[in-house]
Formats: C-alpha cells, structure tokens, sequence
C-alpha cells in the first residue's frame, strides 16, 4: 500500500513502518530545527541525533492516541520533539535544577513555566490531550514553538488579553490534574 498525506496518521497507527518513514521524511526538518535549537549550546551532534531518533520513535509508539488531522498531528510531533529535547538537556546538565533562559530578555523563565518544562513528556501530553483543542493550540505555540503572546492573538484571532486568560486557566488546570484535583 502507497502511504499519502491522506492516509499516513491511520497506517502509522497501524504500526506500518512505511507510515513511520513517511512522517520521516515529511516532518525531519521542524523536528530537526526544535531539537537543535534546544540544545546547539552542547555541541553534541550524537544527542541531538539521538533525540531526533527518541520523537520519531516516540510518535510511532504513541501513534495509538494521536487524534486529529494532519496539522494537529505536526503540531502533536513538534510537542514531543520539545520535550524531549528537554528531557535530553536535563540529561546533559546533570542538574536538578533546571532554568531556561529567555533568549529575547536573558531572564529566568517563570516558576509556572519551570513546572512545565519540569514534568514528564508523557503525562504533560496526556495532560493537555485533555485541554480543549484552542487551548492545546495556544499551549503549543507558547511553550513549544516559543511564539509571544501577541503573535498568538493574532494567529488565532483573538485578543492579546484572552490569550493570557487563557494560558492562565489552562496552567491552572494542568496543575491541577498533576496534582491529582478534578478539573474545572
């Protein structure tokens, strides 16, 4: 069977490999460009390969709970290839103290935004799995493609002030959920 932009998310959860190389060959750049981004300032050429290998393996062990289109399931890659590029870094540091610097001020990054980086790859995305799609978008465009908060109003139409509501409401859920709570 010929794997298609049409078909490639279904064959992939099929666990064919063919649907994996396709993804592969489709998504190596924005993959490749997160993780290096992340960890460029390690000059270690084997972890980042070794990170780009974890997501696409990653995605095809994971393939099962994936729903949604093609753009969501990029944006679902992107998420992992992030996380693990996180995961990679604490690695390398070796430390249990984790900060990551804002390139655009050189200011530590919020407690909020810590615990974030700080929970595992795993349940932070089947924590947000359960946020509402707008949500998930804004979450990913915030934490994982680094976007300011105005370039997200703009992207989903909303208000500069609607996205700070809503990346508050949703961290506060998220916490919510790690912790144990129910979710309002």
């Amino acid at each position: 069977m010929r794997i298609t932009s049409d078909n490639f998310i279904k064959h992939l959860k099929k666990k064919r490999e063919e649907a994996l190389q396709y993804v592969i060959d489709e998504h190596i750049g924005i993959v490749k460009a997160i993780i290096y981004n992340t960890l460029k300032s390690y000059n270690d050429p084997q972890s980042i390969e070794e990170c780009i290998s974890d997501t696409f393996l990653g995605a095809y062990e994971n393939a099962g709970q994936f729903e949604g289109n093609q753009e969501d399931f990029r944006k679902w890659l992107c998420t992992i290839a992030k996380f693990q590029a996180i995961s990679k870094q604490r690695k390398l540091t070796k430390s249990a103290l984790f900060y990551e610097i804002n390139e655009d001020s050189d200011t530590v990054k919020s407690a909020e935004e810590e615990y974030f980086l700080k929970a595992s790859t795993e349940e932070l995305l089947k924590m947000m799995s359960q946020l509402e799609q707008l949500d998930r978008d804004i979450f990913t465009m915030k934490y994982f493609l680094n976007m300011k908060n105005e370039e997200i109003a703009k992207h989903c139409g909303l208000t500069k002030a609607a996205i700070d509501n809503r990346l508050y409401r949703g961290k506060k859920r998220l916490k919510q959920m790690h912790l144990g709570g129910s979710v309002t």
